[in-house]
């Protein structure tokens, strides 16, 4: 059995203990979606169960007890559910890698994304887009030089399939999860192109089933302030660190500071680059944005130690 050799403290979101420390499990599989190498991939081609658990099992003893679950960590999860005394809490994904479940007039949003991304910068002032074309994010908002932006009434014809969302949330009731996550950088593109009402209606089909849910989205000044209005969700998971947010750092906090319901921040390492100082990236988090919880990935039982023993100290102070 996992015997935690430290404690992380745990909030509480609609009565789902969550430690403020979650693990971030795109390091495990985001080759499965995007190809490349990977140190989970097994010699057959598929994800390594083992080797993901391993690292599970070394937050675990770090005092992790959450974590980001997609179907591909069905299996790890519930492992790692037996090995330890502990409850481990799942946050069940819904958001896709590749959106092919919202579509414009029959076609997936992800076979339009050029005209997309067109027909949000066709309404952005020129600083805006000027900060966004060195974003990290820049490949979720900024086109090709020929892709034009869509009509209205191709705006107006998108559309959710919602078996694939139904049949995520029929697997996750299975295990007993409460919290679900949604959105991504589909949430961005909805909210911007004017649709939020899909995004508010895929959040009434998580209630619905009996789940609270987060919305995940990474244009934080743009989103959250439509979201507050009219989305009913639990809280929000936005990408924000010392280096950036979206549109610019300055926003994003302004905007952050002005939510109630719980933040949590993903990315604070900005993709590794603020790896050489954990305190003072993990400080910027919890102090200066005041988040409610981090949600951060490792890929080895090595960055477990050291991520998770520098968030106790950061939230011990």
């Amino acid at each position: 059995m996992i015997h935690p050799i430290q404690r992380i403290p745990q909030v509480v979101i609609e009565e789902v203990r969550v430690s403020k420390a979650i693990l971030g499990c795109d390091n495990f599989i985001f080759w499965l979606y995007q190809g490349g190498d990977s140190p989970f991939k097994d010699a057959d081609g598929n994800l390594n169960i083992s080797k993901v658990l391993e690292v599970m099992n070394a937050c675990a003893c770090h005092g992790v007890t959450s974590l980001d679950l997609s179907p591909p960590l069905v299996e790890a999860f519930r492992r790692l559910q037996s090995e330890t005394d502990e409850e481990i809490t799942g946050i069940g994904a819904l958001q896709e890698w590749i959106c092919e479940n919202f579509t414009i007039n029959g076609v997936s949003l992800k076979k339009c994304c050029e005209e997309i991304k067109a027909t949000i910068c066709s309404k952005l002032p020129s600083k805006h887009l000027q900060y966004l074309t060195q974003s990290p994010f820049k490949s979720l908002f900024i086109p090709n030089n020929t892709a034009q932006p869509l009509t209205q009434s191709q705006i107006d014809s998108i559309k959710m399939k919602t078996d694939f969302f139904k049949s995520r949330l029929e697997l996750y009731q299975k295990l007993n999860v409460k919290l679900v996550q949604f959105g991504g950088g589909t949430a961005d593109w909805l909210a911007a192109l004017g649709r939020i009402d899909l995004l508010d209606h895929l959040s009434k089909l998580i209630s619905n089933r009996g789940f609270h849910s987060l919305l995940v989205c990474h244009w934080a000044s743009m989103v959250l302030p439509i979201a507050e209005k009219e989305l009913e969700v639990a809280g929000y998971i936005v990408p924000i660190n010392k280096q950036g947010g979206l549109i610019t750092l300055y926003d994003a906090l302004n905007v952050i500071k002005n939510v109630e319901k719980p933040i949590i921040a993903m990315k604070p390492l900005a993709k590794g680059s603020l790896a050489y100082d954990l305190e003072g990236a993990f400080t910027f988090i919890f102090k200066k944005v005041k988040a409610t919880a981090i949600m951060v990935g490792v890929s080895s039982e090595t960055e477990a130690n050291q991520t998770f023993s520098t968030i106790a100290k950061v939230l011990s102070k």
